[in-house]
């Protein structure tokens, strides 16, 4: 009598299906950790709008990292693996986000930073052939995210009739840590090669910069250093700082939406 061995869903993925997995996972932590981050700056809002306006953007950003990782399972990932299984040093956002604001100018420069690099990601997906539905998912969450953009554009506009104001020196700061999602230009892409993005990296990090550009000055830009690595895409090691984790992590599962 033959038997048929068990076979983990992850193991069996392709090279292409592996390296999908791992940016949704990126993109939708990066998501995950913006909501708290929007979560713990709540109370430093400047008035009602921002309050109202900072409560929609966590909530939207918590609706967008559930429906990717919702998306997940096509890759054999649960829903309790994503959410609540992982612990720091297993959540792939922007090294962009772990370090914590400063002031209220460094926190509107790193949410404009970190909206407009998740949203240009994003963006690459909106015509897949390859996934339909990611597509849609992509196309939903990408014209949901102008308002985020909307938001701190206004905010920095603001700032900048302040001459103490110290938006420009913090974005300069902030842009060279957001560049960090890219890493270096040449590396292998076998998303955009295998037809899920209809961009590349290397173009995604110039569009990126144009739309950062037209807001604020780019023309300094370090050069990435080379330990760059795309499945958590972020230079060093994997993972968030415990400290940060344990402040934005769920912990009230029974609380949780079905």
């Amino acid at each position: 009598m033959m038997t048929t061995k068990n076979v983990n869903p992850v193991e069996s993925l392709s090279e292409t299906d592996r390296c999908l997995r791992d940016e949704l996972y990126c993109i939708a932590d990066a998501k995950l950790v913006l909501a708290g981050w929007y979560m713990l700056a709540l109370p430093n809002g400047r008035s009602i709008a921002d309050f109202t306006s900072i409560c929609a953007m966590m909530q939207g950003q918590y609706g967008h990292a559930r429906a990717i990782y919702q998306h997940l399972g096509r890759f054999g990932v649960t829903r309790e693996e994503a959410e609540w299984t992982r612990g720091a040093k297993d959540i792939r956002s922007p090294k962009l986000l772990d370090r914590p604001p400063q002031s209220w100018a460094d926190f509107i420069a790193s949410i404009f930073m970190a909206e407009q690099a998740i949203s240009t990601q994003l963006s690459a997906y909106r015509t897949s052939v390859t996934d339909r539905t990611l597509a849609r998912l992509a196309d939903k969450v990408h014209k949901e995210s102008r308002f985020h953009l909307s938001y701190s554009a206004g905010w920095i506009k603001a700032l900048r009739k302040d001459p103490l104001s110290t938006i420009d020196e913090d974005a300069r700061r902030r842009l060279t840590e957001a560049l960090d999602w890219w890493g270096a230009v040449d590396q292998p892409d076998v998303l955009f090669s295998g037809g899920y993005r209809d961009t590349s990296d290397s173009e995604l990090r110039k569009r990126f910069l144009e739309a950062v550009g037209a807001i604020f000055d780019v023309s300094e830009v370090a050069s990435p250093p080379k330990s760059w690595q795309r499945f958590i895409r972020r230079n060093g090691s994997p993972g968030i700082p415990e400290s940060l984790f344990e402040r934005i992590r769920f912990k009230n599962r029974e609380l949780a939406l079905p």
